[in-house]
């Protein structure tokens, strides 16, 4: 707990130290976001309509009363990725902004669907178990921009994170039969800042940094998210770096005390 604290710290103080320099016309809000102009002017929208993660997990998942050590790295999702979109149901990951001026709305969705059916044919039991879990974080916050200059912008951020995991068992065999499902629907208040930094004249660099939970559900919660962009044109940005997030949090026998982090890469489009 104290090294992740230490972690967003640093990763909190870096987007404060945000150099003022001279840049070119365009900038980048969200991750990968195209930054639509000065805070003077009006209403414009920055959309990551879809991007791809691919998290691997480390911690600890408890469900049914068994608390079980997790531990799988991205790598190791690409070595199985055959089994892995066999078992996928439904995937979808996107953010965005509106803003006005000063201030904006800010939104991102990770939703994850897995399932599986092992088949089970012995001398005495015979059937088959169906596993499923699915994963849904999605974030909202109002955002506020701190400082801004033709280099480089810092924005606040204040919102809350809706957490809603569940894992359901299904049991088909010749000597018993059932259902189960365990898991836990929470919300955990967030803050945090965003920012970003030219480094040429199509190149900067992004990221986010949010922690929360304190107590209210979850003890402790953060979300760290950097990465490099590419400016293809006033409209259309490409950017891929590296995001991580965890939780600790527990309520009866479900414990979701786990880090999932990855690559990331996607497009932004700006509308105006």
């Amino acid at each position: 707990m104290v090294l992740r604290k230490l972690i967003l710290s640093l990763a909190l103080a870096a987007l404060l130290l945000l150099p003022q320099a001279s840049p070119p016309a365009q900038a980048a809000d969200l991750p990968g976001q195209t930054y639509q102009g000065t805070m003077e002017n009006g209403l414009s929208f920055s959309i990551a309509p879809f991007y791809l993660w691919l998290p691997g997990m480390d911690g600890r998942v408890g469900v049914f009363g068994t608390v079980a050590d997790v531990d799988y790295t991205p790598i190791d999702i690409l070595k199985n990725l055959g089994d892995f979109l066999d078992a996928l149901d439904g995937l979808y990951f996107g953010a965005g902004e509106v803003r006005y001026g000063k201030f904006g709305f800010f939104y991102d969705v990770v939703y994850l669907d897995v399932s599986s059916t092992q088949d089970i044919d012995g001398r005495f039991i015979n059937g088959n178990i169906d596993l499923g879990f699915s994963q849904l974080i999605a974030t909202l916050a109002g955002t506020y921009r701190l400082f801004e200059t033709e280099q480089a912008f810092l924005d606040a951020m204040a919102g809350v994170r809706i957490w809603d995991v569940n894992v359901d068992v299904g049991v088909n065999l010749n000597i018993v039969a059932g259902t189960a499902s365990d898991g836990d629907t929470w919300v955990d208040p967030v803050i945090g800042g965003k920012g970003r930094m030219q480094l040429t004249e199509n190149v900067y660099a992004s990221g986010w940094a949010l922690i929360g939970g304190f107590g209210a559900n979850s003890d402790f919660m953060w979300d760290v998210w950097g990465n490099v962009g590419y400016q293809w044109n006033n409209w259309l940005d490409l950017w891929a770096g590296i995001r991580a997030t965890g939780a600790d949090y527990q309520s009866g026998t479900f414990v979701w005390d786990a880090v999932q982090y990855g690559p990331i890469m996607g497009f932004t489009v700006k509308l105006n």
